[in-house]
């Protein structure tokens, strides 16, 4: 074979897809290499979370601006109450559906169902005749009294819910896991009362005398379940009701029109003495539903009226 002719066999078809084709196989090899060293390659080391204290303490944040837009909305809220035997038995249960509604701005719960039913018809007219008897006062109000009357209401709310910011200071707490709850990672946050806690309002002093378990979103700090465990006696009214070591409260929260994280569901169950006589096993179990949104500027403004 002259030079030509080893040319030309070099260049013939055969030849040239044989070559092709090793070029081929030699990068697809090259690839599935290099996509192996990448899925061999150890990932990022997950970023560490705040301290426990520090989670708890945005979520408190986020909770009190949460019940400042609560008042935005009307919705239905349905309480059960069971009165239990001492075998844990039901003796007897009662429930009182309402819809919270806003009379010239400030909430009102109308009655609208008892026990599951509709009102009775005599009980319908004693329902509706508070409601408008309470319309007409406020309507009948002059502009200092409204005043003074939304600024009583607003200072009530505020003590009620300010209170929360003093939980990251009463507790010691700790990270226990991470865990998905309802399609959301949480953190799952446990507290210890601290000795040298003092509460600064009214309503913290009750803090000392629980042990709270918290889910609290990891992405956006918002708190979306809460267990706590009575530790020690709690008091109301003087000596009116005593609720007892041992008493749970869980708590759990929805998200409401892509804005605030509202009251869902609640459940406590206690031993407790009324008066200091009658001892008593209860559990209560609340529902909220039916959130709507409505104009702050609104004078009557109920859930069938409140748009979406």
């Amino acid at each position: 074979m002259n030079m030509r002719e080893l040319s030309n066999a070099k260049l013939s078809p055969p030849a040239s897809r044989i070559l092709a084709l090793i070029l081929v196989i030699a990068c697809a090899a090259f690839a599935q290499a290099h996509r192996r060293q990448a899925v061999q390659a150890p990932p990022p080391p997950p970023e560490a979370p705040p301290p426990a204290n520090e989670i708890v303490r945005r979520a408190m944040a986020h909770d009190v601006s949460n019940w400042e837009k609560e008042t935005n909305y009307t919705f239905v809220q349905r309480i059960e109450q069971r009165e239990l035997n001492s075998d844990g038995t039901v003796k007897f249960t009662k429930s009182e559906t309402e819809e919270i509604m806003f009379l010239y701005g400030q909430p009102y719960a109308h009655l609208i169902k008892r026990n599951d039913k509709p009102l009775s018809d005599s009980e319908a007219r004693k329902v509706e005749k508070k409601m408008n008897d309470t319309m007409e006062k406020r309507r009948q109000e002059s502009p200092p009294e409204r005043q003074k009357r939304l600024a009583d209401f607003e200072k009530r709310h505020r003590e009620e819910h300010s209170f929360l910011l003093e939980v990251p200071e009463a507790y010691d707490f700790r990270i226990l896991r991470e865990e998905t709850l309802n399609g959301r990672p949480a953190y799952v946050v446990m507290g210890e009362p601290r000795q040298s806690f003092r509460p600064k309002v009214n309503a913290a002093r009750v803090l000392p005398k629980l042990r709270p378990k918290l889910w609290i979103g990891r992405d956006d700090y918002q708190w979306l379940k809460l267990e706590a465990e009575v530790i020690d006696t709690i008091t109301w009214g003087g000596f009116l009701l005593r609720l007892h070591s041992g008493s749970h409260i869980e708590l759990e929260q929805t998200f409401v029109n892509n804005e605030a994280w509202l009251p869902q569901h609640a459940h406590i169950s206690f031993d407790a003495r009324v008066a200091l006589v009658k001892a008593i096993r209860l559990e209560v179990e609340a529902q909220f539903s039916d959130y709507k949104k409505f104009r702050t500027d609104s004078k009557i403004i109920s859930v069938e009226e409140a748009p979406h």
